[in-house]
């Protein structure tokens, strides 16, 4: 339980200086053909409000000692911490390099409110994150009044295929989960993010359903116009025909 509590903590700390500031958590999970990859966590904060927020987190809640976990692990090969600044926040970013991502997630790695998985079954792969808020023992007073609309929390997956995603897929091997800290905290609780993967490159020019979709719903319309159309036309021909019929008659 108490591996879970740092990451939350940190981001509703800052969230809770800022009220009606932007606080954003970016979570980046990389998986290279060869079976390696990284992982980079960031957090950005507003300028403005960036040095108060730095002076009341508690001492030891940075980022690269909450992941420490995973930059100590036998498969970890480096970490890199940097700090830049990029639309109006500045943003604090650990990556951490793997040789064997398998190796790593194949059991389930906690830290802070998140648990990430990663499974294979006969050459594909599934990814599993949990971001769990209420098992975190998370108690902040106060934590509802917060303004928290702009906060929110980033989660990528970039794998050389995606085959099935939950989230958003805008690229072969790109999946995103945009996550409200507002729906998150006050909502949902909890919620898990699933993709699976394999590891050989996507063959072809992939299309997101985001720009097919304008097409589909035109080709839709358009058809729908077509057919009521018809409709129209060949109800008026046999109204035509109907009453040509009433005059022979008569």
């Amino acid at each position: 339980m108490k591996k879970r509590l740092p990451l939350l903590l940190l981001l509703s700390l800052a969230s809770l200086l800022l009220l009606s500031g932007c606080v954003n958590l970016v979570q980046e999970v990389t998986v290279r053909e060869d079976g390696s990859g990284s992982m980079r966590v960031a957090l950005g904060i507003e300028e403005s409000t960036y040095d108060y927020a730095q002076e009341l987190i508690p001492e030891g809640y940075e980022l690269s000692n909450i992941l420490s976990s995973l930059s100590l692990d036998d498969y970890a090969t480096g970490t890199t911490a940097e700090q830049y600044q990029e639309g109006g926040s500045v943003w604090d970013s650990v990556v951490i390099e793997f040789s064997d991502m398998m190796a790593v997630f194949g059991n389930e790695r906690s830290f802070g409110p998140v648990a990430l998985r990663i499974t294979e079954d006969d050459g594909e792969y599934s990814f599993t994150e949990e971001i769990d808020v209420a098992n975190s023992n998370l108690s902040i007073s106060g934590i509802h009044l917060m303004d928290l609309t702009d906060a929110g929390v980033t989660v990528r997956l970039i794998t050389p295929q995606i085959i099935r995603t939950t989230g958003v897929q805008n690229a072969a091997g790109v999946s995103e989960w945009e996550v409200s800290v507002v729906d998150l905290i006050e909502k949902e609780n909890m919620i898990t993010l699933t993709a699976d993967y394999v590891l050989e490159p996507y063959e072809g020019n992939f299309i997101p359903w985001e720009m097919i979709f304008p097409y589909a719903v035109a080709g839709f319309l358009g058809v729908g116009v077509v057919v009521i159309l018809a409709v129209v036309i060949l109800n008026t021909t046999n109204i035509g025909k109907r009453d040509k019929k009433k005059l022979n008659i008569h």
